[in-house]
């Protein structure tokens, strides 16, 4: 991991996915890139016009910007990142924030997310639901009120088809002394056969070299429902699992469990794709 993509509008979440993402650089020796969007024309140019002083409009959006890169760097020379390699960048754009936010190459994308519920998850979602859609790297989504967040305790949802994507995230994770849980969720929906599903698990885990894990079988209404209530269960500090990246009729169909998870889930979620 080289490195860290952490988007921010300096909301209180989004500041503490930075400070999630200092962690994993100080782990892995990467370094972060601290990206704020200002879609043209932003709200924030009422601040300028509200003064009651005629400005020209491409000086009042230079203002925005200036003020907005300002804003960043005050945050960055915080003590508590000192040692870290860590660039502040605003970038303007007249497109929607994931699109602009995508275009910026990354090994890991770290944001922090409060959701999406009801009419707004409707017609659109949270910008977190985007990203874990159309990322090309992992995405690690911060979420819930904690104040200080440790992966001391990972939930690893699988339904033993994929695999592959679980030693990618032992890599970008790269923290000693992680408890893992596997779960499977069983919505009843086909007949499982519980030794062979235990079989597999343990190759997995040969193959992983895990000594320190647990998998259970947990039974569901829903696989999003089974993975949120199995996290809840064992006190997860996150939720790790893969997904597909649905786009277009298929996505619109057939939805996706991740992208599901990440919004209604007040735990961490890590996907890979």
């Amino acid at each position: 991991m080289k490195k860290i993509l952490v988007p921010t509008d300096l909301s209180e979440i989004s500041l503490k996915a930075l400070d999630v993402a200092a962690d994993l650089a100080r782990h892995n020796g990467a370094e972060i890139t601290l990206l704020q969007v200002k879609i043209f024309p932003s709200a924030s140019l009422g601040t300028y016009y509200s003064m009651g002083v005629a400005v020209p409009f491409d000086t009042a959006w230079k203002g925005v910007l200036e003020d907005a890169q300002k804003e960043l760097e005050s945050v960055i020379t915080n003590t508590k990142f000192l040692g870290l390699n860590i660039k502040a960048i605003v970038e303007e754009s007249v497109e929607n924030f994931e699109s602009t936010l995508l275009k910026h190459k990354a090994d890991l994308i770290v944001m922090g997310s409060t959701g999406a519920t009801g009419i707004k998850e409707m017609f659109g979602g949270s910008h977190s639901e985007s990203i874990v859609r159309h990322a090309n790297c992992p995405v690690l989504v911060i979420k819930g009120e904690q104040q200080d967040y440790q992966f001391k305790k990972v939930l690893v949802a699988t339904d033993m088809e994929n695999t592959d994507f679980i030693k990618k995230a032992f890599k970008w994770l790269n923290m000693p002394e992680v408890e893992y849980h596997f779960v499977y969720v069983d919505t009843a929906m086909q007949q499982i056969n519980y030794e062979q599903l235990k079989g597999e698990m343990k190759k997995v885990a040969n193959k992983l070299k895990l000594k320190n894990y647990h998998f259970d079988i947990w039974d569901g209404a829903n696989i999003e429902e089974g993975i949120l209530d199995s996290a809840h269960k064992i006190k997860a500090d996150l939720i790790l699992m893969y997904t597909h990246g649905r786009t277009g009729l298929v996505h619109w169909f057939k939805g996706s469990i991740a992208e599901d998870i990440v919004n209604h889930s007040d735990i961490p979620v890590m996907t890979l794709s």
